[in-house]
């Protein structure tokens, strides 16, 4: 019952710009309670220079992130052309244009990434349950953190006793697509990958996975 379980149509797919919108204004609302452990552990890493924000959405923890510290520049990647309308929008709002440039494409696509160069921090939030091939997808990420450089992702964490619970919301649907923190070990030691670290966040459902370069 506890075995992963990869559900097919996982991302949201937006047909229309109205949709979207609607679904940023949720992501706001929430932001501080699931994101929390996210931005806690960004601000404790003290990172300047650029940042590249893998599956962007419409920029609002880019934008967070940038409030922050006016030093720092984030490439916001983004596969909707829908969402990216939303980010420009909601970035031009905050008066962040200047540091925060959306580029529509994905992490598979390495001719992009190549053009992109490298960067300081690399993250991502809430698309690792997504990824179809996650060893592929964080081999790709690793070759764009500079030299003593972080590659965090943030993202839910499969637990057993959410299994009891009669949902089929897609967050409960998310949860069961997730990764426990065995399966994460397995995948870094595929990618002789060595120096990371696990951390569970409250509520206990959530997981940074850091990797430093």
């Amino acid at each position: 019952m506890f075995k992963r379980k990869i559900e097919t149509n996982q991302d949201e797919i937006f047909n229309d710009i109205d949709s979207a919108r609607e679904y940023s204004k949720r992501t706001e609302k929430v932001l501080k309670m699931r994101y929390g452990g996210f931005f806690k552990e960004i601000t404790k890493m003290k990172i300047e220079g650029r940042y590249l924000d893998v599956g962007a959405g419409s920029g609002i923890v880019a934008s967070m992130i940038a409030e922050q510290n006016k030093n720092n520049t984030i490439t916001a990647l983004e596969l909707s052309p829908i969402m990216i309308t939303i980010g420009n929008e909601y970035v031009e709002k905050r008066n962040l244009q200047n540091q925060i440039k959306f580029v529509n494409g994905n992490i598979n696509d390495e001719n992009l990434l190549n053009k992109l160069g490298q960067f300081d921090l690399v993250y991502s939030t809430f698309s690792l349950h997504h990824w179809e091939y996650p060893q592929k997808a964080i081999a790709n990420l690793m070759k764009y953190v500079r030299e003593n450089g972080i590659l965090i992702i943030y993202d839910l964490k499969r637990v057993w006793w959410l299994y009891c619970i009669p949902k089929s919301t897609g967050f409960f649907t998310s949860i069961r697509a997730a990764y426990i923190p065995n399966e994460l070990k397995n995948i870094m030691h595929a990618l002789n990958i060595t120096k990371y670290e696990i951390k569970n966040v409250f509520p206990f459902f959530l997981q940074n996975i850091i990797i430093r370069k």
